[in-house]
């Protein structure tokens, strides 16, 4: 054969050997193939963590571009179209275009909202609800929507502490913004929420002597999430609901994490203790406790955010079994 015959059959088997390639990698990643990815989980701790950040698209919304929420990040995607979507193309733009400036999301997080768009850009959650918690979306480290979020909730963004009214100090807690602004992401003790909580008196200890400490687990917990970056994560939740229920394995340590901040001392929220096996007892066997989780003609609670519906189903499992101080 001769030489050019030869260089030609060469550059055939080439160009269909890519073609094949090309056909193949095209069927494996089919939208149809990936699996869901979630809003919640998966498209909503990437834009915290590198858009809806202090100074860029928070809530001052630099450009007027604000994404702090699910309809704000919807309102600037096509879905089905992330090409033409003002999400999408900052973050595979170059030079000045490129979001975040100087500093572009890694390979894996772009791929994420981008097959996002192309799913629909639907507003999917991940919240475990089967029992047996974490599923996909679990995150077994101290985790900020799980674990950190609540306890600051409940002990410091009290009435007339660092809530959204009063914010003592000119420190808010009520989101994960303000929060972050008061820690330094890797050491926690250079963070002056965690230098508060470990401070042993004086008026920089926090919270004030008097009022609901954190317990020695939920300081750990603290420094370790700062530890590991401050991550504004979207976790799972370990939430049994085939096991028996019981109120100092399940009930006890989500009411002292989650309400004895506000439902404590001499005047709790809403008049309502929460203090004791009693006065939990007392809220149950009333009805009032499930009506405040489900928001049944009073107003939902916790305030940080309605508990998940596996342990929702928790308390109703307790309650309906007798509220046994078990």
């Amino acid at each position: 054969m001769k030489p050019d015959k030869i260089y030609l059959s060469l550059v055939l088997l080439i160009v269909v050997t890519v073609f094949s390639w090309s056909i193949s990698c095209t069927h494996l990643s089919g939208i149809a193939d990936m699996p869901e990815i979630c809003f919640t989980g998966d498209i909503m701790p990437i834009i915290s963590n590198n858009c809806a950040i202090p100074g860029c698209h928070d809530e001052g919304g630099e450009s007027e571009l604000s994404l702090n929420s699910f309809s704000e990040i919807s309102g600037n995607v096509i879905p089905g179209d992330p090409y033409a979507s003002r999400l999408y193309l900052p973050i595979i733009g170059r030079g000045e275009e490129l979001m975040p400036p100087g500093q572009p999301l890694s390979l894996e997080n772009r791929i994420k909202i981008r097959v996002w768009i192309e799913q629909g850009a639907a507003l999917t959650t991940c919240t475990d609800t089967t029992g047996f918690g974490g599923g996909n979306n679990y995150i077994a480290r101290a985790c900020f929507t799980r674990d950190i979020f609540p306890v600051i909730v409940s002990r410091c963004a009290t009435t007339e502490c660092h809530d959204a009214i009063k914010h003592e100090e000119g420190l808010n807690y009520t989101t994960y913004a303000n929060i972050k602004n008061s820690v330094t992401p890797g050491n926690p003790g250079n963070s002056k929420l965690y230098r508060s909580i470990t401070t042993s008196g004086g008026e920089d200890k926090m919270p004030p002597e008097g009022s609901p400490q954190l317990t020695a687990a939920e300081i750990d917990s603290i420094g370790k999430w700062i530890g590991y970056g401050a991550l504004n994560e979207n976790c799972g939740e370990v939430c049994d609901t085939i096991n028996p229920v019981t109120f100092s394995g399940a009930i006890w340590p989500v009411i002292q994490s989650t309400c004895t901040g506000c439902h404590s001392g001499a005047s709790p929220s809403g008049n309502v203790l929460l203090t004791s096996y009693n006065s939990v007892a007392s809220a149950a066997s009333g009805g009032q406790l499930i009506k405040s989780l489900h928001g049944t003609g009073v107003t939902r609670m916790p305030p940080s955010g309605s508990f998940s519906a596996c342990r929702i189903r928790q308390f109703e499992m307790w309650v309906d079994a007798g509220f046994l101080n078990n």
